[in-house]
């Protein structure tokens, strides 16, 4: 009798086990500490574990969508999160720094573009016309600024919208390009300037 009881939580055991690994998603995100709702995520709070795909998680190829957005909920650590996990974009600026709103159509950004993802803002120079010598280039501007919030259009020929935050004087030299839709997004390495 001893040795079937044990043979029963020998065979729930490794039940369990095979159940919780076929339903965890492969690539899924996790947080890797306990973190309370209204935390504002960051790359380093979160972590992929690998199995099976369960519909419902975040799979690990949209982790960078997450970074950025608020937990709505408080998680402990391990926790696998869910699209109901997390809210929209948390950025608020300090008062050294903008939120500036761009229209971007193919082409002027990189088609894998994510929050938290550091890009070059440049202007895309135009012609000006000086007195006696005829048309001349402008020289462009650039800015560095980190993208919080990428929002993509249904229809294809639509544009889609970057949130972007960066210095306040920053913004201020880029408003007019960006307001016009002459500028570029170009992604650089998270230490650049």
């Amino acid at each position: 009798m001893l040795l079937g009881g044990v043979l029963v939580a020998a065979c729930a055991l490794g039940s369990a086990a095979v159940t919780l690994r076929a339903g965890t998603p492969a690539g899924a995100v996790a947080v890797r500490a306990d973190l309370p709702a209204g935390h504002v995520l960051g790359a380093d709070d979160l972590r992929t574990v690998n199995g099976t795909v369960d519909a419902g998680l975040v799979p690990a190829s949209r982790a960078g969508d997450l970074v950025g957005r608020k937990l709505t909920v408080p998680v402990v650590a391990g926790t696998l999160l869910t699209e109901k996990n997390v809210g929209g974009s948390a950025a608020h600026p300090r008062p050294d720094q903008a939120l500036i709103g761009a229209a971007v159509r193919p082409g002027q950004y990189a088609p894998g573009l994510a929050p938290g993802d550091r890009v070059a803002v440049t202007e895309i120079p135009g012609d000006t016309v000086t007195a006696g010598t005829g048309a001349t280039r402008t020289r462009s501007q650039s800015v560095v600024a980190v993208v919080t919030e990428v929002r993509r259009p249904e229809q294809p020929q639509s544009p889609a919208v970057v949130t972007l935050l960066l210095p306040r004087g920053d913004a201020e030299k880029i408003a007019a390009p960006v307001a016009q839709g002459m500028f570029t997004l170009v992604q650089v390495a998270q230490g650049a300037r």
